[in-house]
């Protein structure tokens, strides 16, 4: 008895602290972040209206990339929805409600796990001069069970950064989406070569993509040093899939060689094979891999608009050494072979 009497005590002394921070804490939040932006306001709008775009810029896309995305109606009208699961991010859903082109694009935020919760925001665009003041808002009822987790660390605290981060990486995108893309197209006969790949998947995040390809090609190069095996040019990322709804890509990162010597024990990931050989069309990308789809959508539009038919993989040529050129400075030269 002597010794759960104390024990009781300090049980109900954690409980009673438990409700009376629950009592002082807040009962709701308001998140407000703003970022002027020099790029027409509706590619600023087209950036953060389709859910489709989300993964080029999303924070919380590159802080969980195993996440699994489902996108429906994604039409820019009330009623379009992201869904999401992830080990970090959990599972959850957004569906816009109010959506006025190049005004505001305004969502619902409802949360399934690890907890319920729906909060409400959205963005908001302003022509200030000749740039775009673009406005993220979020705010919702904090759960009383909740409340005491705020006093530690307030909502304001984990989501404001996270919105920052979000809109700096937006304001690349889109500064970057008219400046950086070469829209010269070329048409060429490409050589089948030698290579030696890694096969990886990876959300659509360019910090994602960036650390996947890094260590595969870390584990290409290690066994080319051991092999004494020559590059024969830049490093290549083929796209096997790429898919915006899912916000998931897989591909072969791979490079080509000069010769790979009969009886080369290959090991862990690796594997070798040829790359394409054929026509294909090329494009020129520069900067940032933020800007990337841009390039992409350019190359898309080409193809449809010529009556192109696309004749397998696309892929990426690395022609610029990352510790040599500065980001916006880097080129990639992008192939889509066509028939």
């Amino acid at each position: 008895m002597k010794i759960i009497k104390p024990i009781v005590i300090i049980l109900l002394t954690m409980v009673s602290s438990f409700f009376l921070m629950a009592i002082l804490g807040p009962s709701n939040y308001k998140v407000t972040k703003a970022i002027k932006i020099g790029a027409p306001i509706d590619v600023v709008f087209e950036q953060t209206s389709v859910f489709m775009n989300w993964g080029a810029w999303s924070p919380w896309a590159a802080s969980d990339p195993k996440a699994k995305y489902t996108i429906e109606q994604d039409n820019q009208t009330a009623g379009a929805s992201m869904a999401w699961q992830g080990e970090i991010s959990g599972k959850g859903i957004m569906t816009s409600t109010e959506v006025v082109t190049n005004k505001k694009f305004i969502y619902e935020l409802s949360f399934i796990e690890p907890f319920e919760m729906t909060s409400s925001g959205g963005f908001k665009y302003t022509m200030v001069g000749d740039s775009v003041l673009l406005t993220w808002s979020d705010e919702g009822n904090i759960d009383f069970l909740m409340r005491p987790m705020t006093m530690l660390r307030s909502f304001e605290d984990q989501i404001a950064p996270m919105f920052e981060k979000g809109l700096i990486n937006i304001k690349e995108v889109c500064e970057n989406m008219e400046t950086k893309v070469n829209t010269e197209i070329t048409e060429e006969m490409v050589e089948s070569k030698q290579i030696l790949y890694v096969s990886e998947s990876s959300s659509l995040m360019p910090d994602a993509i960036g650390a996947k390809m890094g260590a595969a090609f870390g584990e290409l190069m290690a066994l080319m040093s051991i092999g004494k095996i020559e590059m024969a040019s830049a490093p290549i990322s083929i796209t096997k899939k790429y898919d915006l709804v899912e916000m998931t890509c897989e591909f072969d990162a791979a490079i080509p060689v000069i010769e790979i010597p009969e009886g080369l024990e290959l090991s862990g990931r690796i594997e070798k094979g040829e790359s394409y050989s054929g026509k294909a069309l090329k494009i020129i990308h520069t900067g940032s891999f933020l800007t990337l789809k841009a390039t992409y959508d350019k190359m898309l539009a080409y193809i449809d608009a010529n009556g192109y038919q696309k004749n397998g993989n696309s892929w990426e040529e690395y022609i610029d050494d990352p510790a040599a050129i500065a980001e916006e400075d880097r080129r990639i030269f992008i192939y889509f072979p066509i028939q």
